[in-house]
């Protein structure tokens, strides 16, 4: 069973680890990697603090994605000055545009996983 000490504690209570581990539900959670129950019962507990998660995962995934576009342009222009051949540079890039493309697409979990959790606050607000 996992135990739930993110309710009971303030946001600055809580550790690094802490936060790591609430936040390693929530990844689990957006790549629907079936969580438990108990695991469950904590992020709707803790929405805040899931929506906070949220924020921050994808804020990580778009500087990540910016990062990998720009690695792929500069590696992309130092294979034509090494020689490569265009097959390959273009076999490189689809490659590339393949792992951007996944990550585009847990990115659009991410920003839908947010809207629910809004939901699920506003909801909770009206009562």
């Amino acid at each position: 069973m996992t135990s739930d000490i993110w309710t009971s504690s303030l946001l600055n209570d809580l550790s690094d680890d802490d936060l790591q581990s609430f936040q390693e539900i929530v990844v689990k959670d957006i790549k629907n990697h079936y969580c438990s129950s108990d695991e469950k019962s904590i992020l709707k507990n803790n929405l805040d603090l899931w929506l906070f998660c949220l924020r921050n995962i994808r804020k990580e995934v778009e500087l990540k994605l910016s990062h990998r576009k720009i690695n792929i342009r500069a590696d992309i222009h130092r294979m034509h000055e090494d020689g490569i051949p265009q097959s390959e540079i273009d076999l490189f890039y689809i490659e590339a545009q393949k792992s951007r493309n996944s990550i585009k697409k847990f990115l659009t979990a991410v920003e839908r996983k947010t809207l629910y959790v809004k939901l699920l606050i506003d909801e909770d607000d009206k009562n």
